[in-house]
């Protein structure tokens, strides 16, 4: 014989006894009945007739008759099921089924005859006499005894404070049958759904046998039967949880939550305990239930660590059990708000306070992942205040809820971020930023699975590039020349830069991603090597200057910046206009009407003075220094010869005075070495203690990089001036999609540039 399941034993060692007499008592009541009601069961005059000893007999062989056909049908149903299958179906009846949906209150819940397929009916809960009503309610209250002495034997701590704090809650009065427990089986989640939020079963409050003056009261506040929720009452729930932290009062509680939560929903016909017809006492009532309920269920299931420190799961012991209904309901009804809401002060305070109860959602996926899902919509679309706090709450149920929520959350976050990025305006570029550095700080929680992701897509990237190299039409361009593409390459910029490397110095997986990223950048920007998307240009560059910074790695970027410099942009003579400067980080392509023009030249030779300055002095510090600047000398040398550009060869002639003064610095310290060049370690640790910012050209860039930061506020402070201009003049949903429209405009591909393209084409071969 094979071995019994675990769940086999636990349940031999819990529950036999009690679904075997349970069953004992079904029978009995059934025979009873069966004597009471002769004339349903076949049996005419001549049988009611007899001998009262032959009818004992007839009835003692019909009852075995029955109990062989039945022990007949049970082989036939349980000829291939399992020893766990057995257990569950054949120590109950065969077609029981209890009033109550909850599964966890089945021991308490009506008894239903049992059908044997003869014509039996069952007997009508109305024509049931006083005698049976009795015997009935007697059952239930053994039932619930043998519940409540299980419970006494298994966690008598937790029996002895529900009967000092809590005496009522033993008395059982059903009235959270509308909250069940259910299964959290995948294959069964969407069924048991329905059945929760399907359930038009009315749920009253339990009559009690003495009525207490408040009880009046309430009772006299109704519309259509039901009570109506007061402040009063809100506030009596809201003692008895701070007080004495009552079930029976959080029950209640969660009740007037779940009508509350669904108080403005259109599409839900159901009934439910309590109505609600006051803003203020709703307000009061959310309040109430988001503070102090979870306390409450923090107080019944405190956290335990393991010997290591670590948490234990919460979903586990006799007390989860008994709390499990009305975790779920709170869950379920607090992420149904939060959908509802759309005042963001009220999302914000919904939030905050649910995050207390992450910690819960390990027994409910479901629920978990709807508010995965929704925190993410929050995070992309609502208010500053909103957008942090969802993210905040995201990462706390990747800490807390294991690693299958961190992947349903890298996944998460970075394809909300690529649906955002589509376009980039005055309005959507500082969301972006912020999106951007949530995303970097989410993959630095666990580094080898965001290299997993990572490694995904960025190779995504790199077959959008292969496939514009080489099928080079203007719809494969366009699938690498696009905001989305270039916010992309950005951001895992900033996420291999930040983690490539951990606190120590040493490399982490997400280093191995820096090779493949620097060549789909260094591919996207050679693409297409016009001056029309200079812009595009600049902006890699500086974010595989950024990629240089954190991680140490040299990356060849003074040659594309040289082939600006030497381009035909920059030598014809530029027309002069009254365009305002080009905003380089609104957009990756020159606008038509900036082509050519002087206002283009300048800002393209500003742009190439900043990122050489910065560039040059990241490696201000290395012992090839004096090498590595020889070509940016000669080039730089030979533009201020032949530009017109006042502006632009003044900046860089003080940047080439720099760089010769920062390389006879180097030199100097150079003769002072005492290893030769053959030496590794000693050539890598060269100056290795030297503050950057106090070389020469470091100290260069630093006064640069002030009057850069001072330009981009200023910037910024004109673009919210503009907004707020355009807010006053016309909507702001009309203002957006105008500019959208613009955008796309200006971002699609023309003929022009792919005729530019053939010609470099031809020029190369």
């Amino acid at each position: 014989m094979a071995k019994a399941k675990k769940s086999t034993i636990k349940f031999q060692k819990n529950h036999l006894k009690t679904a075997i007499e349970h069953r004992r008592k079904k029978q009995k009541a059934t025979q009873v009945y069966k004597k009471r009601n002769p004339k349903k069961f076949g049996r005419g005059d001549d049988a009611a007739a007899s001998g009262q000893g032959h009818e004992g007999d007839d009835e003692n062989n019909n009852d075995d008759n029955q109990e062989e056909d039945k022990q007949d049908s049970g082989d036939e149903k349980t000829k291939g099921a399992s020893v766990d299958d057995f257990f569950n179906n054949d120590l109950d009846s065969d077609n029981e089924e209890p009033e109550s949906d909850n599964e966890d209150f089945a021991g308490i819940d009506t008894i239903v005859e049992e059908d044997d397929g003869s014509d039996m009916e069952a007997p009508s809960p109305k024509k049931q006499t006083a005698v049976q009503k009795k015997e009935q309610a007697a059952k239930e209250e053994a039932a619930q005894k043998m519940q409540l002495e299980a419970l006494k034997e298994k966690d008598p701590e937790f029996y002895k404070y529900l009967r000092e704090n809590d005496k009522e809650l033993l008395d059982f009065d059903g009235e959270m049958e509308d909250l069940p427990s259910e299964e959290e089986d995948d294959e069964d989640e969407e069924e048991e759904d329905e059945e929760m939020e399907g359930s038009d079963e009315e749920m009253e409050e339990p009559v009690p046998k003495k009525k207490s003056k408040k009880a009046a009261v309430e009772e006299e506040e109704t519309m259509d039967g039901i009570p109506l929720v007061t402040k009063d009452m809100v506030a009596a729930w809201q003692t008895a949880l701070v007080e004495k932290y009552s079930l029976r009062a959080l029950r209640r509680l969660l009740l007037a939550f779940r009508a509350g939560a669904h108080l403005h929903d259109a599409e839900d016909d159901r009934t439910y305990a309590y109505k609600i017809n006051s803003p203020i006492v709703f307000n009061k009532l959310v309040v109430t239930c988001l503070k102090h309920i979870i306390p409450t269920f923090d107080h019944h299931l405190p956290i335990q660590t393991t010997a290591g420190g670590k948490p234990k799961a919460v979903n586990s012991g006799s007390k989860y059990t008994m709390l499990q209904p009305l975790i779920k309901s709170f869950l379920q009804n607090t992420v149904f708000l939060l959908k509802e809401l759309t005042d963001q002060e009220m999302i914000y305070f919904v939030i905050k306070e649910s995050e207390k109860a992450i910690r819960y959602l390990v027994g409910f996926p479901k629920v978990a992942k709807d508010l995965l899902k929704h925190l993410l919509f929050l995070w992309s679309t609502a208010s500053d205040r909103v957008r942090i706090i969802s993210f905040l709450t995201i990462r706390t149920m990747c800490l807390q809820l294991g690693p299958a929520y961190l992947d349903l959350a890298l996944k998460g976050v970075y394809l909300t971020f690529v649906r955002y990025a589509k376009t980039t305006t005055i309005h959507t570029l500082p969301n972006l930023h912020l999106m951007q550095n949530c995303v970097a700080q989410l993959y630095g929680i666990d580094f080898d699975r965001s290299y997993q992701h990572g490694f995904v897509y960025v190779r995504q990237l790199a077959i959008h590039l292969r496939n514009a190299v080489m099928v080079k039409t203007k719809e494969s361009f366009k699938a690498v020349y696009n905001w989305q593409y270039l916010h992309c390459l950005g951001l895992w910029a900033q996420v291999v830069s930040t983690h490539a490397l951990n606190n120590a110095g040493q490399p982490t997986a997400l280093h191995s991603l820096i090779y493949p990223l620097v060549q789909v950048s260094l591919g996207a920007l050679r693409l297409i090597p016009t001056t029309t998307y200079y812009p595009l240009r600049f902006q890699i560059i500086r974010n595989l200057i950024q990629l240089i910074e954190n991680t140490g790695t040299f990356i060849p970027l003074a040659p594309f910046l040289f082939e600006v410099l030497e381009g035909g942009e920059m030598k014809r003579m530029g027309r002069k206009g009254t365009l305002k400067p080009l905003e380089w980080d609104l957009g990756f392509k020159c606008p038509k009407e900036y082509k050519g023009t002087r206002v283009y030249q300048e800002g393209c030779g500003e742009q190439v003075y900043e990122l050489m300055t910065e560039y040059y002095a990241l490696f201000s510090t290395s012992i090839s220094f004096p090498e590595l600047i020889i070509p940016a000398i000669v080039m730089l040398k030979r533009f201020i010869k032949k530009s017109n550009l006042a502006k632009v060869t003044k900046q860089f002639a003080g940047l080439v005075e720099k760089l010769e003064q920062n390389s006879r610095f180097v030199e100097m310290e150079r003769s002072k070495a005492d290893f030769s060049p053959s030496d590794a370690s000693g050539v890598s640790g060269f100056m290795s203690h030297q503050d950057k910012e106090k070389t020469p050209l470091g100290a260069y860039w630093k006064g640069v990089k002030r009057s850069v930061m001072a330009k981009r506020k200023m910037i910024e402070e004109a673009r919210k001036d503009r907004a707020t201009e355009k807010d006053d003049n016309r909507s702001t949903s009309r203002s957006r999609k105008d500019e959208e429209d613009e955008e796309d405009d200006d971002e699609s591909m023309d003929e022009d540039d792919l005729e530019e393209i053939e010609e470099d084409d031809i020029e190369s071969e």
